[in-house]
């Protein structure tokens, strides 16, 4: 019995141990600066004037995540940037070659600083139009099978409405969802639940009244698996942060770790819409079993 005692109190120790060489590693890379390394938004710096993720090194290293590895699926296609802050990734879909990008943003300085943005860096009108509003109106406002990708980049972790939000995407139709999220590191099938200050301009929802804060939920891989499979997408695609070639982690400690994650993920060919036309030219469309007129 001493023994087994001993065994499991080194093994605390060495638990112990291992979270402070973590914890020192992750001041460490808080406390320096990256090596110097260009990319996208370093040509369009007025991207880096929010509070939402502006590090510039980090930017860049998701523009290629997000944007550069998923070329084939925004470039001739209508793309959806839901939550689309101050425009940066519906400004780089449009950049990758988007054939129409439509941003839903809550909050209206943002989508003023996102078309004071466009228009300085030449982008045609009508080529990138935003939505100013709550996600979970808008998204209803929008006609199906009229967006082939979406972008959810950075949004989920900021509603407790997971399900919700996935099936009013799925209801739009899209061939593609290019998910980046932050998620629980617990291995079960949990969404821990927190809250969230309302001033924050990560969430896409227009809050009514004056609330404290906005509860949120972040869920776990598993659980962002089978809320996406519940919704009629299949075919996860991962991003590969650790096998991106990335010798600097600096202010990506969170890819690195696990603790954010970006994938796609394709709808399943059941969801699309079957569309008759009456003789009086009605158009009816079937989901899965039901009919909208």
């Amino acid at each position: 019995m001493a023994r087994g005692l001993f065994a499991m109190a080194k093994a605390r120790t060495l638990d112990a141990a291992a979270r402070l060489r973590m914890l020192s590693m992750r001041r460490w890379l808080g406390s320096r600066k990256p090596e110097p390394e260009g990319g996208f938004f370093d040509s369009y710096a007025r991207f880096y004037s929010t509070k939402i993720g502006v590090k510039p090194y980090r930017l860049n290293q998701r523009y290629r995540a997000l944007i550069e590895s998923n070329s084939a699926i925004i470039a001739d296609k209508s793309v959806l940037d839901i939550a689309s802050r101050d425009g940066r990734w519906s400004f780089a879909a449009y950049k990758a070659g988007a054939r129409h990008v439509l941003g839903i943003e809550a909050h209206e300085h943002l989508v003023k600083l996102a078309q004071e943005s466009l228009r300085e860096y030449g982008v045609p009108a009508g080529a990138v139009h935003f939505l100013l509003g709550d996600v979970f109106v808008e998204l209803d406002r929008i006609e199906p099978g009229t967006i082939e990708t979406v972008f959810c980049s950075g949004f989920l972790h900021h509603t407790a409405h997971h399900m919700l939000l996935l099936n009013k995407i799925a209801r739009l139709q899209p061939q593609y969802v290019i998910l980046d999220t932050k998620i629980s590191l617990d291995p079960r099938s949990i969404i821990e639940i927190r809250r969230e200050s309302a001033e924050d301009e990560g969430s896409g929802a227009v809050l009514e009244g004056t609330p404290r804060y906005t509860v949120i939920g972040v869920p776990s891989r598993q659980v962002v698996e089978l809320m996406l499979s519940a919704a009629g997408f299949e075919s996860f695609s991962y991003y590969d942060w650790r096998g991106a070639g990335i010798k600097d982690w600096t202010y990506l400690d969170d890819y690195y770790r696990g603790k954010y994650i970006s994938l796609v993920a394709t709808l399943h060919p059941t969801m699309a819409a079957e569309q008759t036309v009456s003789s009086d030219g009605q158009v009816s469309r079937t989901y899965k079993g039901r009919e909208e007129s």
